[in-house]
């Protein structure tokens, strides 16, 4: 009877083991599942941060990219511009700006036009008169 004892008693022991080994890895596998949904929804919202933020820096890109090539348009219509205002400044340099006559010749020449005019206006006044 007490090997009988005995022998139940190890069994109740076992099965006591069992059951507090069964209840903490019923407990264990529940927190690990737990921390995997958690891990997995923390990993599932940063991954759809990080491709939005990739996405908008494409954006970001594409809108640098267009702005730059249309300074570059811009600059090459301006220094065409330029080098045609420059062209034509050149062409009218030497009839406008570079002095071919002198002071005196200058107001020596206006002098007979005004004189010219004068008498030509003379002339005019005294046969509208007649």
């Amino acid at each position: 009877q007490s090997e009988n004892g005995g022998v139940i008693g190890m069994l109740e022991v076992v099965m006591s083991d069992f059951n507090r080994l069964k209840t903490e890895t019923e407990a264990n596998e529940a927190a690990a599942a737990k921390e995997y949904a958690d891990f997995m929804a923390s990993s599932e919202a940063t991954k759809k941060e990080k491709h939005d933020s990739e996405f908008k820096l494409s954006l970001d890109k594409d809108e640098t990219e267009f702005k730059k090539s249309q300074a570059e348009k811009d600059l090459k219509n301006t220094q065409e511009e330029l080098a045609q205002a420059n062209n034509y400044y050149n062409e009218l340099m030497p009839s406008c700006v570079q002095v071919h006559v002198s002071f005196e010749e200058r107001v020596k020449g206006r002098n007979e036009e005004i004189a010219a005019l004068h008498e030509a206006w003379t002339t005019l006044d005294h046969k509208s008169q007649e």
